[in-house]
């Protein structure tokens, strides 16, 4: 009988560690979630009329109104771009191309939007009313925090025409007081503004002047590592100079660095340096 009741304790307590250690037997780690964010997506979009879009977007182009301006308008869920063209341009119209949405961070989004300006058909005649192409946005599968504005010229309707040149913004004087700045010329181009060292923040805006053979120049912010941050093509004289301002929007890095901005033109298939000054990118 003793020996009974020691086997019994004995697997008693046997039982009662193996419990314990499948009690003690830690969780399996959590497997880590993979979400893929797409690079760039194509983006839908549709031109409505200026009458019909919300009032958000009525009081910008009542402000741009008699210039040669682009910028984009959020009104309620919507996204808007708008377009205005200035009296010495109302021959042309703006017409968008393509739209593309940018993921660069899970935390950053923008769009790029390519538009060319295109005249008239023969036979109509430019209405001398304030002239706006108004387009919206499909819908996005997250906010934006920015737009880039790409555009492009038309080119000649008959062959061996000379290609048009799209309007161009003209030149605000600087405001009194504002330190003057000497044109750095290289080639056929000068950068105005910014000035070389100046710190900058997006988005910046470029003033010069250029001219090249191609008919078209690019005006662009680059890292010191040379990585384009923004670009847009600008037309210009063959011959003569064309003035120039415009703005490029960047994402701010997380500390300022080293970057340029720079004016190139497209040679043989190859880019040609015209200009280029230092800033710092904040």
């Amino acid at each position: 009988m003793r020996r009974s009741l020691l086997l019994i304790a004995s697997l008693l307590l046997i039982w009662g560690m193996a419990g314990c250690t499948v009690a003690r037997k830690p969780a399996p780690p959590a497997q880590p979630r993979t979400v893929v964010i797409p690079e760039t997506t194509r983006v839908s979009f549709e031109q409505t009329d200026l009458a019909k879009a919300p009032d958000a977007v009525k009081d910008v182009a009542k402000a741009l109104e008699n210039t040669d301006a682009s910028t984009w308008v959020r009104a309620g869920n919507d996204l808007y771009l708008l377009f205005s063209m200035s009296p010495r341009n109302r021959e042309y119209r703006a017409e968008v191309t393509e739209i593309r949405q940018r993921n660069p961070r899970a935390d950053f989004s923008w769009l790029d939007v390519k538009a060319r300006y295109t005249r008239y058909d023969p036979g109509q005649t430019a209405s001398n009313a304030p002239v706006f192409t108004v387009v919206r946005v499909g819908r996005l599968d997250r906010p934006v925090s920015g737009v880039a504005f790409q555009f492009t010229r038309e080119k000649g309707r008959e062959p061996g025409q000379m290609p048009v040149a799209g309007p161009q913004p003209a030149v605000k004087p600087a405001p009194a007081g504002y330190p003057e700045t000497t044109p750095r010329v290289e080639g056929e181009a000068s950068i105005d503004e910014p000035a070389p060292g100046r710190e900058i923040t997006s988005p910046v805006k470029v003033v010069g002047r250029a001219r090249h053979s191609a008919g078209e120049v690019r005006v662009r912010l680059v890292d010191e590592g040379g990585m384009v941050l923004s670009e847009k093509t600008i037309a210009v004289g063959r011959d003569s100079f064309t003035d120039f301002e415009t703005s490029l929007s960047y994402g701010p890095p997380a500390s300022p660095k080293k970057g340029f901005v720079e004016i190139v033109a497209p040679v043989r298939g190859k880019e040609q340096s015209l200009a280029r000054v230092p800033v710092t990118l904040k």
